[in-house]
């Protein structure tokens, strides 16, 4: 017992002479605003130190007065033991006390209080996040605890340990119980008539959008839906009355929302402000912005980075702000209601930081009214906010309205002007119609008189040109003859084999000629494929050739001939297939090569082939007219 008794009575010493100021419990009093100087924090950075290590060794742990700018979680990851003197009035007090932390998020909160029945002992409470909701003291969003006050007279302390996750503020109240529970009541009235206002401003627009089918209604729908989920998990309503048993969904579901409250409202600024429309002159694209908030986030909340992932959120809607004054400026007139809404809600989520950083701490404290509108600044901004963008949507609506008016107007004007034009214009052609058709009517008759002359001498020049037609039929009939005997006759010469190269190529000047004459041969009974025997075809690559229509077998005009891969002329070897029927063996390959002038090697060459077909059975069997076709064919 003596080991005890020196750390418990340095204890209570250095604890009742830190503290700077003793906060007197007066019944006359409803609430106390726990001040800078009248309470004392100890941040832990090792997560590690206990209650009773305090108790032992108070020396080890100094506590300290943070600066009203201070008073607030700056490490999300350490531990915060706060402390408190409590005294009662030199009256004893008989109303029921309790403390309230107005800030709900914090992952565990653990309040030590003095034991009535035991001396120097203390009593546990403890909540937090992590904890169901039905474990609390108080069914409130807030942390709410019972506070004995002990009617001895003497200072008693108080401790907090708070393990808060994330940076929130140190707004700490001491209430009656009777005020508290008038208090809540109304908090609960207020925050009621909030989602009420969110959630009508929100089904309202859902049920224009499936009037009007705009996009951006349903963007605004689920951007206030957002706002709302966000509020829930901001203000602790939603662990209240939602997910009471999911303690995990606090932290999670609070950046979750906050992702999609910004991904909604930029959905709905592109929209609105009609970024996405290609004839617009804007070049602005807010889909970037979404990307980069939306990868900085996961990033600033994995190195569990409070303070800028606060920043990054406003600075998104600042930079939404700085666009939508850019879309004015061009003559985009809806955005005046926007960027109204937009500027408020930028510049509340600017106090909302200086409040978590504790800014305006000096200047709240001992002002409820002021204290209360800083915790509530984001749901004040918030209903501020939607109320103007729908106005902005039925001034959107409005001028779209306006704008189509105004066109209809402008459309009807030109057609009343093209319509004035067009009569008037009308008018004129009718005039000149009936000058121009009575021009007409006065060269109709001339033209009358001149077509009759016409048909007379039609009909003489009918009677004319039936005389010349016979003329013609008969000179016709003379020349065809005449040229047919000319061409028999040549060709009589060749089969006669009177003929040399140069007449020869008067018959055959060409080419063409020659293949002719080939394509006359070789296909004299008609196409037949080679491959497959189908008498259908195409005409081929290279002139003259045939590709069957069945198995597409290209055939050129000298394929199966005496003439196949000849490295001269076609009309040379024309020639000398000529002069191998006529004189056969007796044929002078000299005098041939000479004629044709082409090397004697090559002109032997092929006349041997040519020379080989003749003394074969089937050559000598054949007609004397045939012989030269079937040497070509069969050489």
């Amino acid at each position: 017992m003596k080991k005890w008794l020196l750390p418990m009575i340095l204890f209570f010493t250095i604890t009742h002479f830190g503290l700077s100021k003793t906060i007197i419990i007066d019944d006359s009093v409803s609430e106390y605003n726990l001040l800078s100087n009248e309470i004392e924090i100890f941040e832990d950075i090792t997560n590690q130190i206990t209650f009773q290590d305090i108790q032992l060794n108070p020396a080890l742990y100094p506590f300290s007065h943070y600066k009203s700018t201070e008073q607030f979680s700056k490490h999300p990851s350490s531990v915060y033991w706060i402390r408190f003197n409590l005294q009662s009035d030199i009256g004893n007090t008989s109303s029921k006390w309790i403390l309230e932390i107005l800030d709900s998020r914090f992952k565990e909160v653990i309040f030590y209080k003095p034991d009535e029945n035991r001396p120097g002992a203390y009593k546990i409470s403890i909540t937090g996040t992590q904890y169901p909701f039905l474990n609390r003291e108080y069914e409130h969003k807030n942390f709410v605890f019972d506070v004995p006050i002990l009617n001895d007279h003497q200072p008693h302390i108080y401790y907090l340990k708070i393990t808060p996750d994330l940076i929130g503020s140190f707004f700490i109240k001491l209430r009656q119980n009777k005020v508290f529970s008038s208090y809540a009541f109304k908090e609960h009235l207020l925050l009621g008539m909030y989602y009420g206002i969110l959630l009508i401003m929100a089904f309202y627009n859902l049920f224009i959008y499936f009037s009007l089918r705009e996009r951006v209604y349903i963007y605004y729908f689920f951007y206030v839906i957002a706002w709302a989920l966000h509020s829930s998990f901001d203000d602790g309503l939603g662990f209240e009355f939602i997910w009471s048993n999911f303690s995990s969904a606090a932290g999670v579901g609070y950046y979750t929302a906050t992702i999609l409250l910004v991904t909604f409202y930029v959905l709905y600024s592109q929209s609105f402000l009609n970024l996405d429309n290609k004839q617009s002159s804007s070049r602005f694209n807010l889909y970037p912005t979404l990307f980069i908030y939306s990868i900085s986030s996961v990033i600033l909340i994995y190195l569990n980075q409070a303070v800028l992932y606060n920043l990054v959120f406003t600075i998104t809607y600042a930079y939404i702000l700085y666009v939508s004054v850019r879309i004015y400026k061009t003559g985009y007139k809806p955005a005046r209601f926007f960027i109204l809404g937009n500027g408020i809600i930028v510049c509340g989520l600017i106090i909302y930081m200086l409040r978590n950083a504790g800014t305006f701490q000096v200047l709240i404290s001992g002002h409820p009214f002021l204290l209360t509108a800083m915790v509530y600044i984001r749901n004040i901004i918030m209903v501020i906010d939607i109320v103007i963008l729908s106005m902005a949507l039925g001034d959107r609506l409005r001028f779209f309205k306006q704008s189509a008016e105004t066109a209809q107007l402008e459309i009807i004007y030109q057609l009343s002007e093209k319509k004035l034009l067009a009569e008037k214009v009308n008018a004129e052609l009718e005039q000149k119609v009936e000058e121009r058709t009575k021009t007409i009517k006065e060269r109709t008759k001339i033209i009358e008189e001149k077509k009759q002359e016409l048909e007379e001498a039609n009909t003489k020049l009918k009677q004319q040109a039936e005389e010349i037609n016979k003329m013609n039929a008969l000179l016709d009939l003379d020349n065809w003859n005449l040229k047919k005997n000319i061409i028999q006759e040549k060709e009589a010469r060749i089969v006669l084999k009177e003929i040399n190269f140069e007449e020869f190529k008067q018959v055959y000047p060409n080419e063409s000629a020659c293949f002719h004459l080939l394509e006359e041969i070789k296909w004299e009974n008609g196409y037949k494929c080679r491959k497959c025997d189908s008498v259908k075809y195409n005409k081929g690559i290279a002139p003259f050739s045939r590709r069957c229509s069945n198995c597409r077998y290209d055939e050129s005009i000298t394929s199966y001939t005496v003439f196949h891969r000849c490295r001269f002329e076609i009309q040379i070897a024309l020639y000398m297939a000529v002069m191998v029927n006529r004189y056969g063996k007796e044929i002078s390959v000299t005098d041939i090569s000479r004629e044709v002038k082409i090397r004697n090697a090559t002109c032997w060459k092929f006349t041997h082939k040519l020379l080989v077909t003749i003394d074969t059975k089937g050559y000598r069997q054949v007609s004397e007219n045939d012989k030269l076709k079937y040497l070509i064919l069969h050489s």
